[in-house]
């Protein structure tokens, strides 16, 4: 057993998961052209060709599937146009390695299928083999594939679908049908039918009118309220949905739920506020996409410009360097958070392009606004704004990487009521996004400095920021501004540098290099947060909180 094992360790296993050649029909000389002429890593480049190529497909599917004849077209054309072209795309990318998305898509189609069939009413056992199957596959994955660098090969889409089966098994395991119960009648009496006579009679429900039409509640749309699956979906739909070409790369993250209701055109029946009707163009869909596409698209190139430029300056492995020590302390604390900085405006800049076919294909779709105009921002996974100008570690989550949060908090967190505990919940989610990362002491490195930066915030947040915000809120004038201005500029300061410092060992990943990079300023992002939390605890033990008595009332 034994050699069995060692054999399969040694053999078998990196024969599978090692990453294989390119095929020899696939040309990746262009792609090697551009990449000596700008600099630009092989793998980065087409990783962004990849993406870009979303563009025409989406432009594609719009004139073929959004236009005048579109209603002849059904759901089971639209997901095969997703299939082919999802499956060519990753083919590019990964050449052979297209094999392991393949495998753990069917498997876990199989697991449902499977389970579905021979125990209807343990859907739970479904969805724990599929979270231990991707997860376990993922791991495995890592161990044979990982370097000393940000790797890019096929376990960047194994790393995305990872979530989505996950999320895929949950979803079926919530769908199960509840055991049906006999009601129980009640005895009808004299006294009864007295008191249903004295009760005042319910007021008749009147048809809104088209003035009082909602809105749609503005809930992230990658996972809504709607998500359980009653049935199993077929293998074609599923495929489609795990290969959407717009998003088995790089995200963002969305319920079947939501794809199934694009490829049939339901997303889209929702009435414009003062009218019963929905507004479209000629093709279908309501207007604004194009526009917001390409802003999608500007603003992408911009960041990764940026990123770009900046990095070829003080790129994060300059931290190193003997010389980086012969600069002054305080310019030594500037370039490592303007390096924090750099490091993160490339996911800015990748997220953003990506989020432009979603939008030209149509399932960005978020209703529309109080004015009556459609909104596409349904599946934005970064919010540049709120990210740029964010005053607390809050404000950054639910500004960066926003359809992965979405999805930690509904999948991760929620189930972890169990522990009784928001903060070991809280601690149970870091852990999980640490490894589904990858294994290197980076990753763990970061997410325990950002759970130590939430904590801190979180106290100091109720301990003084409350009480300052409201003593700024009685000011006028000029002193309110000024103090509004300083406050705000100083919990801007503090976030970012928490942030970015935390960014460094993201980035360089192995524990002597992060280690090395953060002693270049003495640990200082740890050593003051450490200091806030310890001095919250004693505080908290000297002077404790006094605890408000309410009464309760029936």
């Amino acid at each position: 057993m034994e050699d069995l094992l060692r054999q399969a360790h040694e053999t078998y296993l990196p024969a599978w998961f090692a990453p294989r050649a390119p095929a020899p029909f696939l040309d990746y000389g262009l792609t090697r052209s551009i990449s000596e002429a700008s600099g630009v890593p092989e793998p980065s480049l087409r990783l962004l060709l990849t993406i870009l190529a979303g563009y025409p497909i989406s432009i594609l599917y719009r004139l073929v599937f959004l236009n005048r004849t579109s209603t002849i077209i059904g759901e089971s054309a639209r997901n095969t146009f997703f299939l082919v072209t999802g499956l060519l795309m990753s083919y590019y990318f990964n050449s052979y390695d297209i094999v392991h998305p393949l495998t753990t898509c069917l498997g876990t189609w199989f697991i449902c299928r499977v389970i579905g069939a021979v125990a209807p009413r343990n859907r739970s056992l479904a969805s724990s083999l599929s979270f231990v199957f991707n997860f376990g596959y993922l791991l495995t994955s890592y161990k044979y594939t990982a370097t000393e660098e940000y790797d890019i090969c096929y376990t960047m889409q194994q790393c995305v679908q990872c979530l989505r089966m996950i999320g895929y098994g949950m979803d079926f395991m919530d769908g199960q049908p509840r055991s049906s119960k006999k009601a129980t009648a009640t005895p009808v009496t004299v006294e009864a039918i007295e008191e249903k006579k004295k009760a005042p009679a319910e007021p008749v429900a009147q048809a809104p009118s088209p003035a009082a039409v909602v809105v749609r509640e503005k809930t992230p749309i990658s996972f809504g309220r709607d998500i359980a699956l009653s049935e199993l979906p077929s293998l074609a739909e599923t495929i489609g949905y795990v290969f959407f070409p717009f998003a088995f790369l790089v995200g963002p993250q969305f319920s079947f739920s939501l794809y199934k209701k694009f490829i049939s055109m339901e997303l889209f029946n929702v009435p414009v506020p003062g009218s019963t009707e929905s507004s479209s163009t000629a093709n279908g869909i309501p207007q604004g996409s194009l526009r917001y596409a390409t802003r999608c698209f500007s603003l992408g190139i911009f960041y990764l410009a940026l990123g770009q430029v900046l990095g070829s300056f003080f790129p994060t492995l300059a931290l190193l360097d003997k010389t980086f020590l012969d600069r002054s302390y305080a310019e030594r604390i500037f370039l490592v958070w303007w390096t924090g900085k750099t490091v993160l405006n490339k996911y800015l800049g990748i997220w953003t392009i990506g989020e432009g076919p979603c939008v030209l294909s149509g399932i960005t779709f978020n209703g529309y606004d109080d004015q009556g105009r459609p909104e596409w921002d349904g599946l934005r996974n970064v919010n540049p704004l709120n990210y740029e100008f964010a005053t607390s570690l809050g404000q950054i989550i639910a500004s960066f990487n926003m359809n992965t949060n979405y999805w930690a908090k509904l999948y991760v967190f929620k189930r972890l009521r169990f522990l009784g505990n928001k903060n070991l919940s809280a601690l149970g989610v870091l852990l999980f996004l640490a490894v589904w990362h990858g294994t290197h002491p980076g990753y763990f490195i970061c997410f325990g400095l950002e759970f130590m930066d939430m904590e801190t915030e979180r106290r100091w947040s109720a301990r003084l920021g409350r009480p300052i915000n409201a003593f700024i809120a009685k000011q006028q004038g000029v002193t309110q501004v000024l103090l509004k201005a300083l406050w705000g500029t100083s919990t801007w300061l503090l976030t970012t540098s928490a942030l970015f410092f935390a960014a460094i060992p993201f980035d360089l990943l192995r524990l002597d290099r992060s280690v090395a990079a953060l002693r270049t300023i003495h640990f200082l992002g740890a050593y003051v947060m450490l200091a806030l939390l310890g001095t919250d605890i004693v505080l908290s033990v000297i002077m404790p909180k006094k605890r408000s008595k309410t009464t309760k009332t029936e």
